[in-house]
């Protein structure tokens, strides 16, 4: 029987960082996942180990499945995690080996900008009812992301749909 916060030791820690196996990875990001308690610090490990995974050569695929299960166990606040990204995306580009391709991050574009639309249609119908969202669907749809945080924040305030669009 193995504890896994024994792998805390230095030389323990040394074995999974010199091991060739790709769940000593896996191991090493739930130990400082459990006993990192700054988030800053937690940010640099969380690159480190990522790094590893180009260090070590991984074919892609096998990257991004273990790049998911260690993102899903090192959580990071979300100033330190665009942070991350962009140390990360900045790293990528060095080795010549994007994370997520231009398709990809155009793909995640679009998608955050349909969520955006849609809610403010649904905050929009909830305030002045469907014949407001059939008025003005098509404007919405075909907005820049920033213009729809712009009119999300005037449906607070307005009394009418036509003073959410001036």
């Amino acid at each position: 029987m193995v504890k896994l916060l024994d792998y805390t030791q230095p030389e323990r820690w040394a074995e999974l960082e010199a091991s060739d196996n790709v769940f000593a990875l896996v191991v090493m990001a739930q130990i400082r996942a459990k006993v990192t308690d700054d988030a800053d610090t937690l940010k640099g490990w969380k690159f480190r180990l990522i790094r590893l995974m180009y260090q070590r050569g991984y074919e892609r695929a096998l990257i991004l499945e273990l790049f998911r299960l260690i993102d899903w166990m090192i959580r990071l606040p979300a100033h330190l995690e665009a942070d991350f990204r962009q140390a990360l995306y900045a790293y990528e580009e060095q080795q010549r080996m994007p994370y997520v391709t231009t398709v990809e991050q155009a793909g995640i574009d679009k998608g955050v900008k349909q969520g955006e639309a849609l809610i403010l249609l649904t905050l929009l119908q909830e305030k002045f009812g469907p014949d407001s969202v059939d008025a003005y669907r098509e404007r919405i749809t075909a907005a820049e992301p920033e213009q729809l945080l712009q009119w999300s924040k005037r449906i607070l305030s307005a009394e009418t749909p036509e003073t959410i669009f001036h």
